[in-house]
């Protein structure tokens, strides 16, 4: 590994729940409420339930390679050459990933709460800061993790809480009331999202105690589960099946909070939950990126990347797809193949590893 530092077991959970939680957050009630109407909070469960292969695969491709990245461990596994292919599609995973969660960062801040600052200032501010966190290595990034996501869960709570008043139980009436299928058909995207899991690869090297680590991946599986039903749920209590037709409905479930005269338009509390998280998933990724990077090239030093690819990963957030109209349109029709290539390009390179390891052909720690 590149970098010697090293993050503990409750850190790396925090960074895995910072995967899918926040932008799911904002996306999942609009992408899954398009096709399950007043069951798309039934959608994330749906996925986490069938994205945990994912999950328990990486985790044990890790296990059998504990102190070797997946840089490293897929030459093992496919040989020298298509090893090096493998590597590659890491750290392109990655880093795209990160330009796609940069502009989807952009265009809620600049359409939601900065309407007249220019979106290159929004997205080029946050990306200095995710550069400058992955240059100071992982345990920086995991003491910024432990620091941020227990706040911004804390607030999220108390958000929710502050909606019961205004809650409709009937607008989730009746449930599965088309059956199943809608409400499946909706956890299509949030599915394709496990191929994020892929990090673990690189980072499971990177703790200082391995034991009982699927007890701390497993908690972040479920609490990501948990915080994508309940925000798709609250979704439904207050705006029924009109919850699709709104560009980013747990703002709009946060407006509805009102305590007197006195404790109105709370919407950039939000922030407080939604930014950190958001700035948590960025760093997560760039660092992947970096370090991969370094890895698969065979630099020694990974911190001169960090600056580099960040201005990369800004143009690159901007290239090809300009309106945001077409941005969402991307991310629930194209950007769903991407993401599932990775996921089953991460269960081949499992399958692979166990079927060789059953043969005597691999040979693992």
């Amino acid at each position: 590994m590149v970098d010697k530092g090293k993050i503990s077991r409750g850190q790396l959970a925090f960074m895995l729940y910072s995967l899918m939680a926040y932008d799911g957050l904002l996306l999942i009630p609009k992408i899954a409420g398009e096709k399950a109407g007043r069951d798309l909070w039934l959608s994330p469960v749906w996925s986490h339930l069938t994205g945990i292969m994912m999950v328990l695969a990486m985790l044990r491709l890790s296990r059998m390679f504990p102190e070797e990245s997946i840089i490293v461990y897929s030459k093992r596994i496919l040989g020298k050459w298509l090893g090096i292919a493998a590597g590659f599609i890491f750290v392109f995973y990655a880093f795209y990933l990160t330009s796609v969660i940069l502009r989807i960062y952009t265009d809620f801040i600049s359409s939601v709460f900065l309407e007249n600052t220019p979106t290159v200032v929004i997205s080029g501010g946050i990306m200095f800061l995710v550069a400058y966190t992955a240059r100071g290595g992982v345990e920086v990034l995991g003491r910024l993790a432990q620091l941020f996501i227990p706040a911004t869960i804390v607030v999220f709570v108390i958000l929710s809480i502050l909606t019961i008043p205004e809650w409709e139980l009937s607008n989730a009436l009746p449930i599965l009331g088309k059956g199943p299928i809608p409400s499946l058909k909706g956890a299509t995207v949030p599915f394709t999202w496990f191929a994020g899991y892929i990090l673990l690869g690189l980072y499971y090297p990177l703790l200082s105690d391995k034991r009982k680590v699927t007890l701390f991946v497993m908690t972040a599986w479920f609490g990501e589960m948990i915080t994508l039903a309940a925000s798709g749920l609250i979704s439904v209590f207050l705006f029924g099946e009109y919850t699709s037709t709104l560009n980013y409905p747990f703002i709009e479930v946060v407006r509805y909070i009102a305590l007197g005269e006195f404790f109105q338009h709370i919407d950039a509390l939000l922030l407080a939950v939604w930014l950190p998280g958001t700035f948590i998933e960025l760093a997560t990724y760039h660092y992947a990126t970096v370090t991969g990077i370094a890895e698969w090239t065979g630099l020694k030093n990974y911190r001169a990347l960090s600056f580099t690819l960040g201005f990369l990963v800004l143009v690159v957030s901007y290239w090809g797809i300009t309106s945001d109209i077409d941005f969402e349109r991307y991310l629930a029709t194209s950007h769903i193949w991407f993401d599932f290539s990775v996921l089953v390009f991460g269960l081949l390179l499992f399958l692979v590893a166990w079927i060789r390891s059953k043969l005597g052909a691999l040979k693992y720690n």
